[in-house]
Order: C-alpha cells, then structure tokens, then sequence
C-alpha cells in the first residue's frame, strides 16, 4: 500500500513527538499558562523544565544546569516550548534556537486544560514528489511549511543540494530595517544569480530548476517558486496547498528569475 502523506504534516505526532510526550506536555503547558512552558524529550521521555527568561509570558529559556543534566541524562530528541495566545508557528529567535540545537522542536499553544500541537519543525519533511511523479500538497504554516520550505526541499530531493536555512518572523518584508530583503540578499550567499528581470524574457529563458521571485504587497520580493519545465510552476502560497500551475499565470508578477549555480 502507497503511504499516505499528510497536508498538515506538521501538526501531527512523530517521533520524537510521540502521543505519550505529547499528552505530557500538553499538560505542562495548560498548567503553566499564561507563562511559556519549556521542556526536553530524553531518549523517549518529556522532562518539564522551569522557565527562566526575563519575561516568561514571551519566551522561554532553560537554565544551563538543567540542559546539562538532560544531556547527561540521555539522548536530547526534541524541544518543546507553548506559545499562549500564539502564534502557532515558530518566531525568528524559535528558528535560530532550533538550529543552535539540531534537533526538532514543537510548539504548542494551551487552553485551560490541555494544549495543541501548533507544529513541529527541524525534522523530516515529506517529500515534494511520489516515486510516481505526483507532487504531495501541503498545507501553508510561515517558517514550517511555506514557499521558501518547498524551494529548500525541491533542491534536496531533486538536485542533492542542500540550501542554507533563513531563520525569520512572519511578515518579515514589513521590517526591512531589520531583514532587509531577505530573499534578494541571501539568494546570491546561497550560490543563486539573477538570470533576467525582465518579464517578457522569462518565458524564453526559463530553465528547469530556475527560482522565480514576486512581490506580494511588498516592496521587496517575498514570495518564490521553482519552474518545473513544459510550462508548469511549483509554489506555496499562504491560503493554499502547495501546488504546480502553469507558467503564463505568474509571468507578469514575476520580477526575478533566479538560476543555482552552486
């Protein structure tokens, strides 16, 4: 039987968070509420860990001793931190948090009782194609599962290359003081150069492969996808499940097109 996969990946239980640390933590953070709780999965296990930020209600940190003893203790798995009130996907310091660990993180967001799963992210995605050839939609969650997730995971699973992870807020494009033009910036670091931005020349010189840039009540590009070739996009946009259309729909919004070089 061909495995089933998920739009909302993200929001369902998997290793390492499995129901039973789940239904832990979930308790831990109804019963900390409206503070953020904070805790490790342990080879397996949830171990609750005190908050000791500044301003608990916003952020979360774990004192040192308590990372050491969990590190001594076993395997760290996982990070698991709630988000009272939200948001239901991870903030820029959450991202850079979950790399400075390598390991996945959760989110959950409490109600009086218990708590959700927001998402989970920093583990592995399902892929963008069947063995067939059949694009596996995915529902939109920002820094989780969104047009820059799909670019990163189409570059992986089709060319081997593995492109640098943008740690950012939700509506990033709205503080250009702070991110700048996050796409443009970070696309020439990430081995991309610009082959055109001309729209009439897209078409004519659009390649398998290629990144397309557009600008969505932005003034700066926010949103991208990949051309797939024989006329066909794959993109992610908010509001919908990622998806293949054909090129001529997005021609006239593009305003870059962008080619990896390595």
């Amino acid at each position: 039987m061909a495995k089933i996969y998920h739009p909302d990946f993200f929001r369902r239980p998997g290793h390492p968070f499995t129901p039973p640390v789940l239904a832990e933590a979930k308790r831990h953070a109804a019963q900390d509420a409206p503070n953020e709780a904070c805790g490790l999965v342990v080879s397996g296990d949830y171990i609750p860990c005190a908050n000791v930020a500044d301003d608990p209600a916003s952020q979360f940190k774990i004192a040192a001793e308590e990372l050491a003893q969990a590190y001594a203790s076993g395997t760290l798995e996982g990070v698991v931190h709630s988000h009272p009130g939200g948001p239901y996907w991870p903030t820029r310091a959450d991202m850079l948090g979950q790399l400075e660990t390598q390991v996945p993180w959760a989110i959950l967001v409490p109600g009086e009782e218990t708590a959700e799963l927001a998402c989970w992210w920093g583990g592995k995605r399902p892929p963008v194609f069947t063995s067939d050839g059949l694009h596996v939609p995915r529902a939109f969650l920002p820094q989780v599962s969104d047009c820059y997730s799909i670019i990163q995971d189409w570059f992986l699973e089709a060319r081997g290359v593995a492109l640098m992870d943008m740690p950012r807020q939700w509506e990033w494009w709205k503080d250009l003081d702070t991110y700048g033009s996050l796409y443009l910036e970070n696309f020439e670091q990430a081995g991309f150069e610009c082959v055109s931005q001309d729209p009439d020349a897209f078409a004519r010189l659009a390649e398998p492969g290629d990144v397309y840039l557009m600008k969505i009540r932005s003034k700066v590009p926010n949103h991208g996808g990949i051309y797939l070739g024989e006329g066909l996009n794959l993109e992610h946009i908010e509001g919908c499940l990622s998806h293949r259309e054909p090129m001529a729909r997005k021609v006239k919004h593009i305003t870059h097109l962008m080619r990896y070089r390595g």
